[in-house]
């Protein structure tokens, strides 16, 4: 295979160290593991950037059986997270379930990962109304919710959407982008109406085409990828360079000094 790979465009992130991104679905098979490594990769390429995905599904996904390409490299590892760390085929880090993020409030090693500026994004799988989440949320991760173009997962797609809106706030919709994976050639579904319902609620809708090289099992490499798969990863990515910048631990600590 040939490692030569096509620039890609910038995704319109001002800042993409402060990336902090929460893929989550209604239902399993939703792609978020695919999602999360897609938004990751994107932003790797089309910045140059550090980027870390983590996986922090409650029992466990693949995100890193799915994406690891090499061993960490020995400059870029952390401790704590030990052989639970790899290196993707774009050269961005991904963190597997480890005692540590199994065992961890996910915003604290969010923090973790934010004093080594580098972007995050989190495979959260159906874990949304897990309690250990909420904080990470309130720290203005930016969430986005990954459903398959089918009838079924859409409808709990649409269940956990108003579970959001009922826990923290109708507002919470603005920052939410909605992100469709077509996982067949063809859809089976009409999208027009649910994208027209969505949109003036949410921050952006995005869909994902059918790419043959995620619907293979095994190890994901990226230049196996459709460049209309990237390009749709980088438009979720537009949309999430348009939400305001989630608080950092310092800012927080200056709005409580000035309270």
């Amino acid at each position: 295979m040939s490692n030569v790979v096509p620039i890609r465009r910038a995704p319109k992130v001002a800042e993409p160290e402060k990336v902090s991104a929460m893929v989550v679905a209604g239902s399993g098979g939703a792609s978020t593991t695919t999602t999360t490594f897609g938004l990751a990769t994107a932003l790797r390429l089309g910045t140059g950037k550090d980027v870390t995905a983590v996986d922090s599904t409650s029992d466990g996904g693949n995100l890193l059986d799915r994406s690891r390409f090499r061993a960490v490299n020995a400059s870029r590892s952390i401790d704590v997270f030990g052989s639970h760390m790899a290196e993707t085929s774009s050269g961005m880090l991904v963190v597997g379930r480890s005692p540590v993020s199994q065992g961890q409030d996910p915003a604290l090693v969010d923090m973790l990962l934010q004093s080594r500026d580098t972007a995050r994004v989190y495979d959260v799988g159906t874990a949304l109304r897990s309690p250990r989440l909420s904080p990470l949320i309130e720290s203005g991760a930016a969430l986005v919710v990954v459903a398959p173009a089918r009838t079924e997962p859409l409808s709990r797609m649409r269940e956990a959407m108003k579970w959001l809106m009922a826990t923290y706030g109708a507002a919470t919709l603005e920052d939410t982008i909605v992100v469709i994976s077509h996982q067949m050639p063809r859809s089976p579904v009409n999208l027009a109406p649910i994208k027209a319902a969505l949109t003036p609620q949410i921050a952006g809708f995005v869909e994902v085409p059918f790419d043959p090289a995620l619907a293979r099992p095994g190890v994901i490499d990226h230049r196996e990828l459709a460049a209309s798969t990237l390009d749709a990863w980088t438009d979720a990515l537009d949309v999430l360079g348009s939400l305001k910048a989630p608080a950092t631990a310092e800012s927080s600590d200056q709005k409580g000094q000035m309270a």
